[in-house]
């Protein structure tokens, strides 16, 4: 899933987020057996696609379109994989292998960018920061909510990410969002109520 960071590189924040979430979207209306399930799929994937601003022009970076492609796909397949996990466990073991085991993957990288500074102590505490904001938490919630819901809910609720990141911008950064991103994000949000409202009534009959 990191490899958006490789497309971040080469395409705009937007385009390259929204290229991400066809991978759980994709999933969301796969996993859907009722109308009313495609329809908040197609209206999460909308809000996606006008906070993208797709008409701001400019064209794509190939490589950074096969990147963002690949992490979307990653996506989609750490949401059913998480929820496998999360069924066979309870102490949440499969996480802690989980994350050791890309920490040993990662560790010969780097290793060869960072070399002995790696083990400077505010780096050593930067890192365990990173680890638990990026990973151990996440993922832990992540397994949580897959446990009670089903995977094509959460893939749609993924697709908040990209608003939850505009309204930080512009709470942090100050930047204006416009009306169509403002649009985007009343879309992606009550595909989001919808999509979690929809099994309630459903246990309810």
């Amino acid at each position: 899933m990191n490899i958006i960071y490789l497309a971040l590189e080469r395409l705009d924040v937007g385009v390259a987020v929204t290229l991400q979430f066809l991978g759980p979207l994709a999933l969301a209306l796969i996993g859907s057996r009722r109308l009313m399930d495609v329809l908040w799929a197609i209206l999460a994937w909308t809000g996606v696609f006008l906070f993208a601003n797709p008409w701001g022009g400019g064209g794509l970076s190939l490589a950074g379109t096969i990147f963002a492609l690949v992490s979307g796909a990653s996506m989609a397949i750490y949401v059913v994989l998480n929820k496998r996990a999360g069924a066979r466990t309870s102490d949440g073991s499969y996480l802690t292998y989980a994350v050791a085991w890309a920490a040993v993957l990662s560790l010969p990288t780097g290793v060869w960018e960072g070399g002995a500074a790696l083990l400077e102590p505010w780096v050593l505490a930067a890192g365990l920061g990173v680890a638990l904001l990026s990973a151990a938490i996440p993922y832990t919630l992540d397994m949580a909510a897959l446990r009670r819901l089903p995977p094509r809910t959460v893939a749609v609720l993924e697709s908040l990410e990209p608003a939850v990141a505009g309204l930080a911008a512009v709470v942090v950064l100050g930047e204006i969002l416009t009306a169509v991103q403002w649009v985007a994000i009343a879309c992606v949000v009550a595909a989001s109520i919808g999509a979690v409202s929809t099994p309630k009534k459903e246990a309810k009959r």
